[in-house]
């Protein structure tokens, strides 16, 4: 999943040119307050990075590419801002971004003609709903995850970096820390094992 760091990029990258346009059209027609924008700002930047890898998560269910699932990621959040004005304070934000990522999932399955599988209406419910059942409770897990992280010793650590953020080989990896190749598959088997089984306890624990 993408960090996130990339969630902040994207949406301040968005607001900024949403905010722009909004300024250009309050300039010509003078309609808003300044003041009562800045807030509005304020709050919806709040709400999307408290949601952010909710929703993200929803559509990488939905969509497993990276880079597909970051354009619709973003076009999502363009569409929040501009419709931010029919949320409902206090309703479940990130319900309402996802309803939305939804849509944009669809227009763009619908799209894909020449992908050579194409879902029945039915099986693209099921899917929906997996993707539902996969992002609940996402920002619990992402916390347990962290937590069991700083668990993990310095050389685990680095391992796992290395791995899955820089998406380094075996091989490389086994060059950068001075050991086997076989030793580098260890080291991952056992770290994964221990966020598994770690992340798994904090979850019960907590009754999720």
């Amino acid at each position: 999943m993408a960090k996130n760091s990339f969630f902040k990029q994207v949406f301040y990258r968005t607001a900024a040119e949403q905010l722009r346009l909004r300024d250009e059209d309050v300039m010509d027609r003078d309609k808003l307050n300044s003041t009562q924008d800045k807030l509005s700002v304020s709050d919806f930047m709040r709400h999307v990075l408290d949601n952010d890898r909710r929703i993200y998560g929803y559509i990488y269910a939905l969509i497993p590419n990276p880079s597909e699932a970051e354009d619709l990621f973003q076009d999502t959040v363009t569409i929040m801002w501009e419709k931010y004005e029919s949320y409902l304070p206090g309703s479940d934000f990130g319900a309402w971004g996802i309803g939305i990522a939804y849509n944009l999932v669809r227009n763009y399955r619908r799209k894909m003609a020449n992908s050579r599988l194409q879902f029945s209406e039915d099986v693209e419910q099921l899917i929906e709903c997996e993707a539902q059942k996969a992002t609940s409770n996402l920002d619990d897990k992402l916390n347990a995850l962290n937590r069991c992280l700083s668990k993990l010793t310095r050389e685990d650590k680095k391992v796992l970096k290395l791995k899955y953020e820089y998406n380094c080989t075996a091989q490389d990896i086994a060059g950068k820390i001075g050991c086997s190749v076989k030793a580098v598959y260890s080291k991952l088997a056992r770290a994964n094992d221990f966020l598994l089984r770690c992340v798994k306890r904090s979850l019960t624990q907590q009754n999720l």
